[in-house]
């Protein structure tokens, strides 16, 4: 089912189909295994949930609909006795405030199932990689942190929402949805920009890391050298040509910042980039890798509500992109306290 079939009233049936976890040979033996203990017990529950919310919106906009219509016709044939300066436009304004409602009520029951999906099944998904993972809407990174690594952009406002914290390898994991923006003025008008939108991941080392080395990617010209953020450090030069014309690297030390930039970090990096659509930046700060992943879409939220309710895909995807940023620790041996 898509949204076009949905619209014009095709049967909304469940479907129980599984087989479609994806993984390495290695790993997809265990990997079935959790899915099936942990998971599958789950699926037929929320698939009848997930039909019933769509069976519940489907009435819902029909009903909405037949109310919209109505009203506007009514409102279109008494604006002529309305003494109003602009009537058409008054008109417009209030058709898009009475939608405002109406689409709240007919979404609510979608909202309600993917909430439950997040809450129940996220934390799950998130303790195959060891059980002190935990998964939480409301928990935050320290911000303050966040910008004294140097990685963010000027911002005015800043919201974080789903946050996933464990330990692999002896490491301390966070992640964390960031929402950054500010105020642009146009003409007469102020308008809300996003700066940026994605992932913050934050990697606890047991190396007090020396220096303060930042990884950005290239802005041309002398946009970063020049940038005020990176005054108190030093441009550094790799010998990675490809490396050098995605990013610029900084850092008050260079002798560990080319310690720690090898070449199987930046393919390491490269990898874990290739999955947010190559954008992607990092900082060596204090004892903590921040890494910084831009991304348009929420990474912790179900495909799509009209895919069946296996949850194959959500677990096959996270897993995937977990096993990148292990990788990473495992090439920067950060669980050890020496090699700096």
């Amino acid at each position: 089912m898509n949204i076009f079939s949905f619209l014009f009233g095709a049967p909304i049936r469940a479907v129980r189909q599984t087989n479609n976890l994806v993984a390495s040979s290695a790993e997809i033996e265990a990997f079935t295994q959790y899915y099936r203990q942990h998971l599958e017990p789950l699926t037929s529950k929320f698939e009848n949930a997930r039909v019933a919310s769509l069976k519940a919106c489907r009435k819902r906009l029909y009903l909405c609909s037949i109310i919209y219509v109505a009203l506007a016709v009514l409102a279109f044939m008494f604006m002529p006795y309305m003494r109003l300066s602009e009537p058409l436009m008054v008109y417009l304004i209030g058709l898009v405030v009475l939608a405002l409602p109406l689409l709240w009520w007919l979404y609510n029951p979608i909202k309600h199932y993917k909430n439950d999906v997040k809450q129940k099944i996220y934390p799950l998904i998130f303790k195959y990689f060891g059980q002190d993972f935990i998964f939480s809407a409301d928990h935050k990174m320290s911000l303050s942190v966040l910008k004294a690594s140097k990685l963010l952009p000027y911002y005015e406002d800043a919201n974080f929402s789903d946050y996933v914290q464990g330990t692999y390898n002896g490491v301390e994991i966070a992640l964390n949805e960031l929402h950054l923006t500010k105020q642009v003025r146009r003409d007469k008008s102020t308008d809300t920009v996003t700066v940026f939108k994605g992932v913050m991941i934050e990697l606890s080392s047991h190396k007090d890391f020396r220096g303060h080395t930042v990884v950005v990617k290239t802005r041309g010209g002398l946009v970063n050298f020049l940038s005020d953020s990176f005054k108190s450090l030093d441009r550094v030069k790799l010998e990675d040509p490809i490396f050098e014309k995605q990013f610029d690297v900084f850092s008050t030390n260079q002798i560990e910042a080319r310690y720690l930039l090898t070449v199987s970090f930046m393919e390491r990096l490269q990898a874990l980039s290739a999955s947010f659509g190559n954008k992607i930046q990092c900082a060596f700060y204090r004892n903590k890798l921040l890494i910084m992943l831009g991304s348009k879409q929420d990474r912790f939220e179900m495909a799509s509500i009209f895919k069946p309710a296996t949850f194959e895909y959500e677990f096959s995807q996270i897993n995937k992109e977990m096993k990148q940023l292990f990788a990473i620790v495992d090439v920067l041996q950060l669980e050890q306290s020496t090699g700096l």
